[in-house]
């Protein structure tokens, strides 16, 4: 008798702790298979309808949704997904060849012997770059990039690429494509299969990098490339610490002209031609993995400038960040005529201050107020935050701007109604061309903004 209260006595606490722990178990596993998927966000654009001589193939528009990477049953250890920046991969995105106003992210794995996938849903493809760094112990590791079948089928093989000590092998390469090293237009000799491509420039924590690699798809219609097809990235690590990482700045697509698209008034992320472009999609969205989307943000900033749903940051003057030089926040900046045009740490107090006196010529004027005005950005947060992307999509009605409207050399007309992220564009856009006039202009509408107090007081919020 004594025997069977025993056993019975373990059936019933049994079940009792299987009624606790279960469901928590259902939950934990439930998660874990949702935590399994990991994104990496690609920019997707598209080239417009108007046409040059220097833009055969028109000037290309951002399209409002990236491409996603996902990544699923990726190795317990060692994946990443992260923002290039200084820091993590040596340079701001536009200085290793991204578009402007884009924000790319990268995939790294440092796992030895391991390997990560990751593939989008079904799109058209006309071009695609990026960036491949390694650091020491890298060597033979392998980043492969392939296409699906919009129902996960194996298609074909794009590249394959080898690191080695200076830079990556190109292993192999579809006999329809062609390879192009910092030479986004695709003109002249193409890089072919077997050739070495060294590292060009130190990738911060990510070792060292290549230039920008482009793959240009074959404009012919036989080609097995032409299509819907799911695009692939793979990385595969040898059996020594190290880590490769791959940055995808943006890939070109194919899009439909839909009614109305002529009409949308896009401005160029190459030569900034203003005109419409196609936005009808070609491919339906076959996804290698249920990925339930995200609810899409409120619409930043109506405008107006009574505060309200305006999205503002604090605008301090150059001579505030003058007196501060010694507590400027992290980041880069960029100043006309120095190191090429390109960003600059803020480390480099010098330079920074030399822009901040300003001077009598123009450039040196908008140097002036532009790295001023970079500078509030990055106390914000910098272009990576999500406060600073709601402000940049504000209109200059939210800090009580009142100018005539300004037609600039390019013919971009910049008024109150302007968002804040035109007139950055458009200052950078100055300093790139070298444009007298503009220069004059965006340094008027810069200063309203800035200000010219020098105590940490903000003069437009």
């Amino acid at each position: 008798m004594t025997k069977y209260r025993l056993v019975l006595s373990f059936i019933l606490l049994s079940t009792i702790v299987g009624l606790f722990v279960f469901p928590y178990i259902s939950q934990h596993r439930t998660s874990a298979r949702a935590a399994d998927i990991m994104l990496v966000n690609v920019p997707t654009v598209v080239h417009g309808f108007r046409k040059s001589a220097q833009l055969p193939d028109g000037d290309l528009y951002l399209l409002p949704n990236p491409m996603q990477l996902a990544i699923s049953g990726a190795p317990a250890e060692g994946v990443e997904t992260f923002t290039p920046n200084v820091v993590r991969f040596g340079a701001d995105p536009v200085t290793f060849g991204a578009l402007q106003n884009t924000s790319p992210q990268g995939l790294s794995l440092s796992a030895p012997s391991e390997k990560v996938t990751a593939v989008t849903c079904a799109e058209s493809i006309w071009d695609g770059n990026l960036v491949i760094a390694g650091t020491s112990g890298t060597v033979g590791d392998k980043v492969r990039l392939f296409l699906q079948t919009t129902d996960g089928k194996p298609g074909p093989e794009i590249a394959l690429f080898t690191l080695a000590a200076q830079g990556v092998v190109v292993t192999k390469l579809h006999k329809d494509l062609m390879l192009f090293v910092d030479n986004r237009y695709a003109t002249g000799p193409s890089i072919p299969q077997g050739s070495l491509i060294a590292y060009s420039a130190a990738a911060g924590e990510c070792g060292q990098r290549t230039g920008l690699l482009t793959l240009a798809w074959p404009m012919m219609k036989m080609s097995e490339l032409e299509g819907c097809f799911r695009v692939g990235v793979e990385i595969e690590r040898n059996d020594t610490y190290g880590m490769t990482s791959v940055v995808i700045t943006d890939i070109v697509v194919n899009r439909n002209a839909v009614p109305g698209d002529e009409n949308l008034k896009g401005v160029g992320l190459l030569r900034s031609v203003l005109g419409g472009f196609p936005t009808g999609i070609p491919c339906k969205p076959d996804c290698p993995y249920s990925i339930q989307e995200p609810p899409a943000p409120p619409q930043p900033n109506p405008g107006g400038g009574q505060g309200g749903e305006c999205n503002t940051i604090c605008f301090r003057s150059p001579q505030y960040f003058k007196l501060n030089i010694d507590s400027l926040p992290r980041g880069t900046v960029i100043i006309g005529g120095v190191n090429y045009n390109r960003p600059i740490s803020t480390t480099d107090k010098r330079r920074i201050e030399m822009a901040l006196r300003g001077g009598f010529t123009p450039l040196q004027q908008l140097n002036q107020e532009f790295v001023a005005a970079q500078l509030n950005l990055l106390n914000a947060g910098g272009d990576g935050s999500p406060r600073v992307y709601y402000v940049l999509e504000g209109p200059l009605t939210c800090y009580n701007l009142n100018f005539n409207p300004i037609t600039l050399s390019n013919g971009f007309v910049l008024s109150p109604d302007s968002l804040l992220k035109d007139v950055f564009r458009e200052a950078r856009l100055a300093i790139f061309n070298n444009s007298v006039s503009d220069q004059i202009a965006l340094t008027k509408i810069l200063d309203l903004l800035n200000g010219n107090n020098p105590q940490n007081v903000c003069h437009r919020n």
